[in-house]
């Protein structure tokens, strides 16, 4: 995207009216799997497309631009955003800038969510003048959980040679699983038992190394989600923290937790319409989280 410096004029009467605005752009009730719909401009002269930098954006941990529109976005998670016009798709695409820069950051193409609440990312024109907008909500982490394929655990069992795939997320005070990359840091207290054998920026990679007990940290900032890890030790009760569910998994990668099948995050559940800042079903992005 092309960078422009705007002008000013109307835009500050114009920015106290959208601020006043807000809400889910997608279908957040939905069970379809994450295939992003765009968000549509609240000006109605095209749609905003969510962009995810990373398979460890839990918004498009499928891979690629796939989803529904996130109804939230993690403070500190890090997305990108297109415009296409509703009456012109060979249009030029405007300049997407914050509306509130102390609040959305945008650096080179990489909007990053700096303060809870709503922010407008507006579509400017050539003159300057708002072709479009729309609203991204941020909220700070307040929980973190690893996930495998989709469902929560705190307790995972592998067989020895196992290699697994964990994945990190974050939720807000109302549940909600938030849209955007983070950065994790990944360790584990016992390598003999488990090895990390690679990491992204929301994922690791386990080996089952030998017989025994040991346990997986993901940590960002100040909040950590602990996964004990049982290597070659028999059946072990696998717990999905949001549902306090439980089932005896085998000892090996195979297992999948059916009592949570429904309540995946982002790429999979969504979340229920937000209505006035309740809370939604606790697995999903917006459409998605």
């Amino acid at each position: 995207m092309s960078q422009r410096t705007s002008s000013s004029g109307p835009r500050p009467l114009l920015l106290a009216w959208l601020l006043a605005l807000g809400g889910c752009f997608d279908d957040c009730g939905s069970d379809d799997p994450y295939d992003p719909q765009p968000g549509p401009g609240e000006l109605g002269n095209g749609e905003f497309h969510y962009r995810c930098i990373g398979d460890g954006d839990p918004a498009c941990s499928d891979g690629g631009s796939v989803g529904n529109f996130p109804a939230r976005v993690a403070v500190g998670g890090r997305f990108e955003l297109e415009y296409t016009w509703n009456d012109d798709v060979s249009r030029p695409p405007p300049d997407l800038r914050s509306g509130a820069s102390e609040r959305l950051r945008l650096q080179g193409e990489i909007f990053t969510p700096l303060a809870d609440g709503y922010t407008a990312v507006l579509a400017l024109l050539p003159d300057s003048g708002v072709g479009d907008l729309i609203h991204i909500r941020a909220s700070t982490p307040i929980e973190a959980a690893l996930q495998y394929q989709r469902v929560d655990y705190s307790a995972y069992s592998l067989a020895e040679g196992d290699e697994l795939r964990f994945d990190a997320i974050t939720r807000d005070g109302d549940a909600y699983v938030l849209a955007g990359l983070l950065t994790f840091t990944f360790a584990v207290d016992d390598p003999a038992v488990a090895e990390i054998v690679g990491t992204g920026d929301a994922h690791v990679i386990l080996r089952a190394q030998g017989q025994g007990t040991t346990v997986l940290h993901a940590t960002l900032g100040d909040l950590t989600a602990d996964l004990e890890i049982s290597v070659g030790q028999g059946p072990v009760t696998s717990t999905d923290p949001t549902t306090d569910a439980q089932t005896t998994t085998s000892t090996d990668s195979s297992t999948t937790d059916d009592s949570t099948a429904g309540t995946e995050s982002t790429t999979g559940t969504t979340d229920t319409t937000d209505t006035g800042d309740t809370a939604g079903t606790t697995d999903t992005t917006g459409g998605v989280l």
